[in-house]
């Protein structure tokens, strides 16, 4: 895990881009704490801050440089089948002076060209400046764990792994993107395609690739989770839970190479604690092995019960953090600051407080069960979606089986309602969302609504494969935004298994009937590894997601207070946007989204 930056301009780049390079990297110096490395040639500028992870020697220092001197890379990210590739590369002739996963990145793409891409089991952000063509090569994985920015100012192309780097950009324009300050009021999101919060900084979208040269900058998909939706072959529930046990061991085992300390976040829930189980029987995890965990003591929302009951068959090591609403006050300007966008709710504040305590005890690497809820159908609201499809297909005897499941296993409200919402007339969603969004002025919203990707394409959606495809395309980058910024704050690596593309494209090819069956929702991952887990946690019928007691938090003093100034600032600072008649927001998202937002605009656009 590291930062990457640089400065492009096949015309030849004014003098001062190296320096501005550099302070790119110092911006990112939490990203890679380890060592910095910078290359120029009047053309390219390549900055690199490095956190060592494999081959802790400096044999692993960026940029690094093809055997022929023509090709440099800048890399971000773990390539976890690095050993395998390399074992084929030398194969086809290749030398290897280094044990790094970068050299072994550097040489398929030159083996390969860009085809190398998918050939990679990763989370990366990468460049390679190719100094005899005049071009650059960018590309992150498919998605999108590792972020890459880039801003354009005059004829040069900069980019880097975090929006704070690219606001070193002298004159660069704060102006606030107003599509996506619409996204994150309605829809709460963030990330969506090549949006940030600045009409100056732009994204290259998960599972893209670009190339720039002396015609300008060209940006293509090199991998898209609507290509797999529906396309496998396997319908047998036993066949297909055999599948995914072993999909996900490997994907665990090749996200435990490291040559530093790795542990785990760990929750009540399914996915972490599936996670853990499987660290201990497959893959030998040792006796001590650390695992962090929020804590709320006497808070409906808290699992340490859950994660007690999980220690008592596995010898982990329980470590735990006690966020407060207090804390998140405290730290609220450095965590919006290593965000670099506001955050949707106060759930991140934990995760970047486990983050925290994970760097307190020595861990550079921290496993995660991001990804589960996503492959395997896990939010109740999911319900609603298999209904619909059911419905639209006209397969009433299964719509009436799983739509008295779902009510009489007291699951209803999530899914009904998206059931309805999905079913409605267009005027009828729009009347819903506006009146869902009371803070929003209804010309900021009627501006913004068509325009919204969220609105067209995600609740476009037919049946509950198709969500599962949707979550990919736009919910789950702002999630490990989210997770790399909070990781990477505290110079940690944040690893995702359930996220490994294998896992990912086997579970969107399989029918809807083998996730979601009798109102149960995640019926294949239970199916596939519910031994590694225990039966409190395997039977649990509530979903609290990594719940905070944000109710508690936002209505303290000085919280009310600052969501109060925080509604007055955002009124004044977005002019337009806020409806002229709304109140301070009472609840605790709408409160928490207030105070983000005014934070940020004091931070990175005043």
């Amino acid at each position: 895990m590291c930062g990457i930056s640089g400065a492009f301009n096949p015309r030849g780049l004014p003098p001062e881009h190296e320096a501005l390079v550099a302070r790119f990297g110092r911006a990112m110096r939490h990203r890679g704490p380890d060592d910095e490395g910078l290359f120029s040639d009047g053309v390219c500028a390549l900055g690199h801050r490095r956190l060592a992870i494999i081959d802790l020697s400096r044999d692993g220092r960026q940029p690094f440089v093809s055997p022929d001197g023509r090709h440099q890379m800048v890399f971000n990210g773990e390539i976890f089948n690095y050993i395998e590739l390399r074992q084929e590369l030398a194969g086809l002739g290749w030398a290897f002076r280094t044990r790094t996963d970068t050299e072994v990145l550097l040489a398929a793409f030159l083996h390969w060209g860009p085809d190398c891409l998918r050939r990679l089991n990763g989370m990366f952000a990468f460049a390679v400046y190719d100094s005899r063509d005049s071009s650059l090569f960018l590309a992150r994985d498919r998605m999108g764990v590792k972020p890459l920015y880039y801003a354009r100012q005059d004829e040069t192309l900069f980019f880097a792994s975090e929006t704070k780097a690219l606001l070193e950009i002298p004159g660069l324009s704060r102006s606030v993107d107003q599509q996506a300050l619409f996204d994150f009021l309605v829809f709460n999101r963030t990330d969506v395609h090549d949006e940030t919060f600045l009409e100056s900084v732009r994204r290259i979208p998960k599972g893209c690739r670009a190339t720039a040269d002396a015609s300008g900058l060209r940006t293509d998909a090199w991998w898209d989770p609507r290509d797999y939706l529906g396309k496998g072959t396997e319908t047998d529930p036993k066949r297909a839970a055999l599948a995914v046990e072993e999909l996900f061991v490997s994907a665990a085992r090749l996200r435990m190479r490291s040559d530093v300390p790795v542990g785990s976040c760990l929750s009540g829930g399914l996915d972490s604690s599936v996670l853990t189980g499987v660290l201990f029987e497959r893959l030998e995890a040792p006796r001590g092995y650390p695992c962090f965990t929020a804590a709320y003591p006497g808070h409906p929302v808290d699992e340490t019960g859950f994660v007690d009951a999980l220690n008592r068959r596995f010898p982990f090591a329980s470590l735990r953090t006690f966020p407060t609403g207090a804390k998140a006050l405290a730290d609220l300007h450095d965590f919006v600051r290593a965000n670099d966008e506001p955050t949707t709710g106060p759930s991140f504040y934990a995760q970047y407080e486990v983050m925290r305590l994970a760097r307190q005890h020595g861990v550079t690497v921290l496993l995660d069960g991001q990804g589960g809820d996503e492959s395997f159908a896990g939010y109740q609201y999911f319900h609603g979606f298999n209904l619909y499809g059911l419905l639209r297909r006209l397969k009433l005897g299964r719509f009436t089986r799983e739509l008295w499941h779902v009510l009489t296993r007291r699951q209803h409200l999530s899914a009904v309602q998206t059931l309805a919402f999905q079913a409605l007339p267009g005027p009828v969603r729009k009347a819903l969302l506006h009146k869902a969004s009371p803070l929003v002025d209804r010309g900021f919203f009627e501006a913004h609504i068509e325009k919204s990707r969220i609105y067209r394409e995600f609740f476009a959606v037919k049946g509950l494969n198709e969500s599962l495809c949707a979550h990919f395309r736009f919910k789950l980058e702002h999630l490990l935004r989210m997770e790399d910024r909070n990781s990477m704050a505290f110079s940690l690596e944040a690893r995702v298994p359930y996220l490994d593309y294998r896992l990912v494209e086997y579970c969107l090819g399989l029918p809807e009937e083998l996730k979601i069956d009798r109102g149960e929702t995640k019926l294949l991952q239970k199916r596939a590894l519910g031994r590694y887990t225990i039966p409190e946690i395997l039977g649990r019928k509530d979903k609290l997601g990594f719940a905070t007691p944000a109710e508690q938090w936002m209505a303290e003093p000085g919280w009310r207070a600052l969501t109060a100034r925080s509604f007055e600032d955002v009124r004044r600072l977005f002019p337009g946007v806020i409806d002229p008649a709304a109140r301070p927001p009472a609840g605790a998202e709408a409160a928490w989204k207030t105070c983000q937002l005014a934070a940020w605009r004091g931070i990175f656009a005043p």
